[in-house]
This record gives C-alpha cells, structure tokens and sequence, in this order.
C-alpha cells in the first residue's frame, strides 16, 4: 500500500465511488438491496467491492501521478531558470 493510498481523502474519494458503482453492478446483474443478502449473495458483493477498490485506488494513483509527481515520488521537480 503507498503512502498515497493511506492518505483520508484518497481513502474517503475511492470509498464512495466504489461503493456507488458496486451497488450499481449489483442491481444491474439482479441481485436484491444489501438487506436481503444471502451469504452467497454477500459474497459476490464483497468480491466486487475489492476488485473495484483496486481499480479506482490505481486510477487515483495514475492520476495524483499524472497531476502532481512529486507527491507520489517524494522527489522535488527541478526548477531550470
């Protein structure tokens, strides 16, 4: 885990857009709300939640990357000037 991904904001953005978009794929494939779960049905919901965790925990990464180096690389761009 990087430092990055134990950072509260990090943490908090990729906890609501992945539980948005798992429940999303839970009710487009059927399955009742969360109330009513079986624990195959809590099963499949759990392994969906950390597949999409994973993938919106390295999107963010790619992106705080992209955006901002030096925050993931602790390294401090050169200024030539």
């Amino acid at each position: 885990m990087s430092p990055l991904e134990k950072k509260l904001p990090f943490i908090a953005a990729v906890s609501v857009c992945t539980v948005l978009t798992t429940m999303a794929i839970m009710s487009a494939a059927g399955l009742p709300p969360m109330a009513s779960f079986n624990l195959a049905q809590f099963v499949l919901y759990f392994f969906c939640f950390f597949g999409v965790w994973r993938a919106y925990s390295f999107l963010g990464w790619l992106l705080v990357l992209w955006i901002s180096p030096a925050t993931i690389t602790g390294m401090k761009e050169s200024r030539n000037g």
